[in-house]
């Protein structure tokens, strides 16, 4: 008896054993698994790691190791471009210096531009250029301005930084002001003439009858098309008269919900309908009616302004508070009415050129169609 309870507490044994080895075992296997599965997504973490640097190496540059500094201007470039970034340089400090004042070169000095040796895509090729960040200190540096020709002048990277310069002003003004102007910068530089052009021709030619009478001498209703003052009633009536509705009316559309406005509104397009273009007109809400001026009068204006206010006029500009009149009659240094003035004669001198015939032009006109009915003529007789 005492031999059959040793073999069944030897068999009891030897099976406990067996089992705490193969559990053993198994967790030996469990933690093998789990540390392949761990270097298997290291591999994998390691492979996006690389792949993520190759993309950051691609698109965030080492800063350009010369620095050009003048006033409250600082550019980082590259040494082959140093000689024309300083000539640029120093023009850009010249303009703050007499446009800005304190105030802009405050803003100026917060920011380091970068300007570098960049390629374009176009449809040769790769065109090399030279692109311009606004700041050198963000992790991702966008661009701000417009790529320029790689062969380009110290005058057109001048042009370039000051526009730079322009979009800096505009930084911590109040957002009342800023949406006012529209276009995020101050007109620091004189009026291109392709820019003085294009305000004329827009404000000669845009149907709108209270530009009419801004044209006329009305000043009221130039500072109301402007932006500045706002007259009494709904801006359908101050801006627009029936005879205008037609051109308006292909800048906006009545809402959709609309169906009856809708249906007037292509009557008024496609028929040339002018009760249908009453209609449809008439429904417009008060805030889908459009300025009749773009955000170009109002940087010519706003350029008139800074002008008429000499040098401290910026300065003046960003430092007073209360409403956009207040804000451009303090700068101006003179009433808003003196300088409505102004613009209208800076406007009236700014016709473009192209708007008049040249003697030359119309001797060479005339002299090929006298060409061509001549051949005319000529060939008449084999043609029958």
């Amino acid at each position: 008896m005492s031999d059959a309870r040793l073999v069944v507490a030897l068999m009891a044994a030897a099976l406990t054993f067996d089992a705490a080895s193969l559990r053993g075992q198994t967790s030996t296997l469990a933690i093998d698994s789990l540390l392949r599965r761990v270097h298997t997504l290291d591999s994998s973490l390691i492979v996006r790691s690389r792949a993520l640097d190759s993309v950051r190496r691609s698109l965030i540059r080492a800063v350009p190791p010369v620095d050009v500094r003048r006033g409250a201007m600082q550019v980082r470039t590259t040494a082959d471009l140093e000689p024309r970034v300083r000539t640029a340089v120093d023009s850009v400090a010249v303009l703050i210096e007499r446009r800005g004042g304190a105030s802009l070169a405050a803003r100026v000095a917060a920011h380091v531009p970068l300007v570098a040796r960049d390629s374009t895509r176009s449809i040769f090729g790769a065109v090399p250029v030279l692109s311009f960040a606004s700041d050198t200190s963000g992790r991702w540096p966008s661009t701000t301005h417009r790529p320029i020709p790689a062969s380009a002048t110290s005058t057109e990277v001048a042009d370039a930084l000051a526009g730079m310069v322009e979009q800096f002003a505009l930084q911590g003004v109040d957002s009342a002001f800023g949406a006012w102007i529209m276009v995020g910068r101050v007109p620091l530089r004189p009026a291109r003439p392709s820019e003085a052009a294009d305000g004329y021709i827009e404000i000669m030619t845009a149907e709108s009858a209270a530009l009419r009478r801004c044209q006329s001498g009305d000043k009221e209703s130039c500072l109301d098309v402007l932006g500045v003052d706002s007259l009494p009633g709904a801006r359908l009536a101050r801006w627009y008269a029936p005879q205008d509705y037609r051109t308006l009316l292909r800048a906006v559309a009545p809402a959709r919900e609309d169906s009856a406005a809708v249906a007037a509104w292509v009557r008024c397009r496609e028929d040339r309908d002018e009760p249908a273009c009453v209609v449809a007109a008439t429904s417009l809400a008060n805030d889908r009616v459009p300025t009749p001026l773009s955000a170009t009068a109002r940087v010519t204006f706003l350029r008139e302004v800074l002008e008429a206010g000499g040098a401290n006029a910026y300065e003046r500009l960003v430092t007073t508070d209360g409403s956009v009149r207040t804000r451009l009659t303090e700068a101006a240094g003179m009433p808003l009415d003196t300088v409505v003035g102004r613009w209208r004669a800076r406007i009236s001198e700014s016709r473009p050129e192209r708007m008049r015939l040249r003697p030359g032009l119309i001797v060479a006109s005339l002299g090929w169609t006298g060409a061509l009915l001549g051949l005319a003529l000529i060939r008449r007789g084999p043609w029958a």
